[in-house]
């Protein structure tokens, strides 16, 4: 016996498959923490979607919670269909306040099924998340689309900018609850805004009346015209002509094109003996207010204050379609928006002014204030497609100095951002744009108020960023 065990003590075959074996199993423990850990964190990223996108849908519409919850139900299943094997258990609740709903809780509880961890015995790992959105019965939106209608916006870009928007609203409207929980409208705007007959006789907008300038009637002894004499002449040749003009900061072919020599009638007049009694009158035509407003002088030119300085609404200007005042009737914005067309040159700032005056709960378009307890969340989304190639010469925009138009943009984002009583959030989307520079003082005015830059290349980034912009918005009631 005692020579066995020696012999034994000094046998060292087979030691190191023993020591392996030994370590093994930890080590296979340590890299399968790290891999499964790995795995039950993607995981739950899944979850956490599918718990978020539940949420939302089970506090939108009016049906009865049960409705909504089957509804959210289903979108949980739908994103989780290549984990239908975890058996993931799904609770929804409604948050009650006051006997109010006033949110939806939604958890996910499952296990993530491992694969090295098994070595150990450990055949899941437990994951949980939680979603919590806003019903918005306690809260109300109101939303202004400032939309850019200039020239360079004709054709494919109005359509797709009408396309883009229009299917914005519907999705809002399929997820508001009460019918007065979203308030939208509209900003077309270019050279000027439009703010609409209706507005004619406001005490912020100062408009003269219409009226017919006087003619002028002059009468003069000229010699009495009894015949006229014409030939024919060669009228030569032209060559075509190469000429580049402008429309809203776009270069297009304005030339003519060669005309050859051609034969024409000419004739002059054949002047007898006798005066005669010739009049003309000049003068007369209508002044007309179209609903065209320009700008007050500076510093009122960028604040939405002092309206004891009237607005001046400028008399024979064109100035594209109206504004729309907020409006809970969506279906009434998709219409106004689809019927708008283009016109003149771009100044950024009119439409800029005029969405924080659309948004703000006083004079010149009174919005509503948070009441009952019940707040009001204020978002501006403005798209244009250029830079300014108008600016403010009071009270018209009749200038070409473009980075001071830059510099009124500047100070009215300024401005809406200091504005804590409105605290609009603003999104900006720069449409197929090439100027740096506006591109640059549109990403600061949405960077100011907590809002998104956008640039948009193309129709299809366009769609991408009004849809972006909806789940900024809809997020914005998730609380995790």
């Amino acid at each position: 016996m005692q020579a066995a065990w020696n012999r034994l003590g000094r046998d060292r075959r087979g030691g190191v498959a023993i020591a392996v074996a030994l370590v093994l199993v930890p080590l296979l423990g340590i890299a399968g923490t790290t891999v499964d850990y790995s795995r039950a964190v993607n995981f739950r990223g899944e979850l956490q979607k599918a718990a978020d996108a539940a949420a939302l849908v089970a506090t939108s519409g009016n049906e009865s919670f049960d409705v909504r919850r089957t509804a959210a139900l289903t979108v949980i299943d739908t994103q989780l269909t290549a984990y239908a094997q975890t058996g993931y258990e799904p609770d929804i609740v409604p948050v009650m306040e006051d006997g109010r709903e006033v949110a939806v809780r939604v958890s996910l509880t499952a296990g993530a099924p491992t694969t090295l961890l098994g070595v150990v015995g450990i055949r899941t790992i437990a994951v949980s998340v939680e979603a919590r959105a806003s019903s918005g019965r306690n809260e109300r939106f109101d939303l202004a689309f400032v939309l850019d209608t200039t020239g360079s916006m004709a054709g494919e870009r109005l359509a797709v900018l009408k396309s883009t928007t229009t299917r914005l609203i519907g999705e809002i409207e399929d997820r508001r609850g009460a019918d007065d929980q979203v308030r939208i409208s509209v900003v077309p705007f270019g050279q000027y805004v439009n703010v609409g007959l209706a507005n004619r006789t406001q005490p912020w907008l100062d408009v003269p009346a219409d009226h017919q300038r006087p003619t002028n009637r002059s009468c003069r002894l000229e010699r009495e015209v009894v015949d006229q004499r014409c030939e024919r002449v060669l009228e030569p040749a032209r060559p075509a002509t190469d000429r580049t003009c402008w429309d809203d900061g776009r270069a297009y072919a304005c030339g003519s094109p060669a005309r050859p020599a051609r034969w024409v009638d000419r004739c002059t007049p054949v002047h007898g003996d006798r005066m005669v009694e010739q009049c003309r009158t000049t003068g007369g035509g209508w002044v007309r207010w179209s609903g065209c407003v320009g700008s007050r002088d500076a510093p009122d030119d960028t604040r939405d204050a002092n309206y004891a300085v009237r607005i001046p609404g400028l008399m024979n200007q064109s100035c594209g379609s109206p504004i729309l005042e907020p409006t809970t009737n969506l279906a009434a914005a998709r219409s106004h928006i689809r019927s708008l067309s283009t016109s003149g040159e771009t100044y950024i700032p009119a439409g800029l002014i005029w969405g924080w005056r659309a948004l703000s709960p006083h004079a010149p378009i009174a919005g509503r204030t948070s009441e009952d307890g019940v707040p009001v969340r204020r978002y501006m989304v403005l798209v244009t497609d250029g830079r300014n190639t108008r600016s403010a010469s009071y009270p018209k925009h009749d200038g070409t100095n473009g980075a001071a138009a830059d510099e009124i943009m500047r100070r009215i984002c300024r401005n809406i951002a200091a504005d804590g009583d409105t605290g609009i959030t603003i999104y900006t989307i720069a449409f197929e744009v090439g100027d740096p520079t506006v591109k640059q003082i549109l990403e600061d005015c949405s960077r100011l108020t907590g809002g998104t830059f956008y640039d948009a290349a193309d129709a299809a980034q366009l769609g991408d960023a009004m849809s972006h912009i909806g789940g900024q918005i809809s997020r914005l009631r998730l609380t995790h």
